[in-house]
């Protein structure tokens, strides 16, 4: 391997983090990297696990004298997002990423990096690794397929953790130490369809240059959801000429909004061509001056093919209209506002996938609420939804929220070291995104836990960005934590 961050600090947890980014892990490609832990276990003597589903546990002795203090945990995952820009050629589930440097930012050359949360898993190996720290016996949680709803987590047999205090290391700005987040749930659309042979002219439109995002960080910052704006352009469409969809595709992760979307329609050779052009561009002046903030580089294009000689398999006209009606009235982004902290989203939910298939189209939504009930009154709305246009539903990747704890030890203990170490305490808050100590905490009673990060930037997008200063003071932090903690 040609390491280019060999020489900046801290140079055991960069070191990691470059091994990490060399393996393919994106979310159900985990079992390489889930392999590479276990051996990084046996290469040292350390204790470890490996359950079917890839999760690992290894575990630590404290070091000299502090054998018998109370253990530690500490968790993060091991799966990615796999997002990358238009044009880029690169097969992530089975190449690694590129990662570069500039200056203070780590990056991957036109894709996402998995700062979130290869940085937890490194940090955790220079732990291990380490026989210079002082520390109390250390478990070491790295849990598979998080971004897809939590699922190892859901998976992991807890019965064998002794540590009752947690450091979950997957949040994304540094100073700042989460003490709850939303629950959530996968919600997916079967809407079933049928298919004709049919003859026409194709219009190819496609949906570019979203800004996207992290559907629980992001949702609340306006942004347009590529999925929801096709819905608008083929509805004025439909008002001009009668569209039959043959492609629709849009988004790959339901915890990403999507920066994307394809649609190739069919309509009969007789359609006026030039009314459906038109309202193609006026429905995107509209588009253009809405998220002309949010969203500055949108781009619509469409274009025109004779498809009179082929025929092709396309949606049926009343099934099209089903498909475009659903995507008009479906709802997405933010539903509540916290009441009580500012700028936080109280429930939400994310259209984060579209395909057109066979029989079907699927539609895949993340459900967010830090209300249980709200969460669950969304999934009735849904299932409503489905009713109406006959579609199945499918519920994966349910968990629940972390709800926050006044009183929580060892919070005040974590407070109290960084205030020491930086002079002023960091902020306390809780996240619309989910994170994996709200199922832990259900499996492990009494367990008080706090998730705390590096600053990142973009993260499922493309734009990811990580701070390597701020690696380092988070690492620095860590060291402290243990050493206090022994």
């Amino acid at each position: 391997m040609n390491y280019i961050l060999e020489d900046m600090e801290p140079k055991r947890v960069l070191h990691f983090f470059e091994e990490i980014c060399a393996i393919p892990h994106g979310s159900y490609h985990v079992q390489e990297i889930s392999d590479a832990l276990v051996r990084f276990a046996k290469d040292r003597g350390l204790k470890y696990t490996q359950d079917d589903a890839g999760n690992v546990i290894i575990r630590r002795d404290g070091s000299k004298g502090h054998e018998n203090a109370k253990p530690l945990i500490l968790q993060g995952h091991m799966d990615m997002v796999l997002e990358k820009a238009d044009g880029v050629d690169l097969d992530m589930e089975t190449r690694p990423i590129r990662l570069r440097c500039d200056g203070d930012t780590l990056y991957a050359e036109g894709t996402t990096l998995g700062g979130d949360d290869g940085i937890a898993v490194a940090m955790m190996l220079a732990a291990l690794d380490d026989d210079k720290l002082v520390h109390p016996p250390l478990e070491c949680v790295f849990t598979v397929n998080e971004e897809v709803g939590l699922l190892g987590a859901e998976a992991l047999d807890v019965s064998s953790l002794k540590g009752r205090r947690m450091l979950n290391l997957d949040s994304e700005e540094e100073g700042v130490f989460t003490a709850g987040c939303a629950g959530g749930a996968e919600q997916i659309f079967h809407i079933p369809v049928e298919k004709k042979p049919k003859f026409g002219m194709q219009l190819h439109i496609e949906i570019s240059g979203l800004r996207g995002g992290h559907s629980g960080s992001c949702i609340n910052l306006g942004r347009a959801n590529a999925d929801i704006l096709m819905g608008r352009i083929l509805y004025r469409i439909s008002k001009k000429a009668e569209p039959r969809i043959l492609k629709l595709t849009g988004g790959s992760k339901d915890n990403a909004i999507p920066r994307g979307c394809v649609c190739d329609c069919l309509f009969d050779a007789t359609a006026d061509g030039r009314e459906a052009a038109r309202a193609v561009e006026k429905e995107t002046k509209k588009i253009l001056n809405e998220y002309r903030f949010t969203d500055p580089d949108i781009q619509v294009t469409h274009d025109w093919t004779d498809a009179t000689s082929l025929a092709q398999d396309a949606v049926c006209r009343a099934d099209t209209m089903k498909i475009i009606r659903f995507l008009m009235v479906t709802p997405n982004g933010v539903l509540e506002m916290d009441p009580n902290i500012k700028d936080l989203p109280q429930t939400s939910l994310n259209l984060g996938i579209l395909d057109v298939g066979t029989d079907e189209v699927t539609a895949t939504f993340l459900v967010r609420s830090s209300i249980d009930s709200q969460k669950k009154n969304l999934m009735k709305r849904l299932q409503c939804l489905a009713d109406l246009v006959g579609a199945a539903i499918e519920t994966r990747g349910e968990y629940p929220a972390w709800e926050y704890v006044k009183d929580s030890p060892f919070r005040d203990e974590l407070v109290s070291v960084y205030e020491k170490q930086n002079g002023r305490k960091p902020a306390v808050s809780i996240t619309h995104g989910g994170l994996e100590c709200g199922l832990l905490a259900a499996k492990l009673k009494g367990l008080d836990c706090v998730s705390v990060g590096p600053d990142m930037e973009g993260i499922h997008t493309p734009d990811e960005k990580l701070s390597v200063s701020s690696v380092e003071r988070l690492w620095n932090f860590l060291v402290k934590v243990m050493e206090e903690l022994s």
